[in-house]
């Protein structure tokens, strides 16, 4: 199983956009999403990924699996703002193995917020920077005790 990152290029944009609609979905679970009943479709502005942030596709022997939507926040400080496995392929190390190519790809200060209220998701992001470095730092913050993970490559 040949694991990769690729790019989204804008004339991809719909595919990232198609496949946002499951993420969204899956995140309504744990808290409400900016969901349209006239369009039946979840509200998410990808326009700054296609700007000075970047989109990426997680391929599993060149098919679209996934993304990784990645902050530049300058300065070489980063940030995943968002991960997507489909369900059938989770569990199998493809989000971890994408997450370490953008890390090793990416040098700099690194921000993860896990998603709110999730175990799974928290528990992901602990196996996966841990498995990566031992040298970071995890809180826990605001109203719903959101785990939080800093640290440099």
């Amino acid at each position: 199983m040949n694991i990769d990152i690729k790019l989204v290029s804008k004339s991809n944009r719909y595919k990232l956009e198609n496949l946002l609609q499951l993420y969204l979905h899956e995140l309504s679970y744990y808290f409400p999403a900016d969901y349209d009943p006239d369009t039946c479709t979840y509200k998410y502005n990808i326009d700054k990924y296609f700007a000075d942030n970047y989109a990426y596709f997680i391929t599993v022997d060149n098919s679209i699996y996934g993304f990784i939507l990645l902050d530049d926040n300058k300065n070489n400080n980063y940030e995943i703002s968002e991960i997507f496995v489909v369900n059938a392929y989770k569990f199998k190390k493809i989000g971890e193995t994408a997450v370490n190519k953008i890390f090793n790809k990416y040098r700099g200060n690194w921000t993860i917020k896990a998603v709110p209220s999730s175990p799974l998701a928290e528990s992901f992001w602990d196996k996966t920077i841990s498995n990566y470095t031992k040298d970071y730092k995890k809180e826990n913050t605001g109203k719903y005790s959101r785990a939080e993970y800093y640290f440099s490559n």
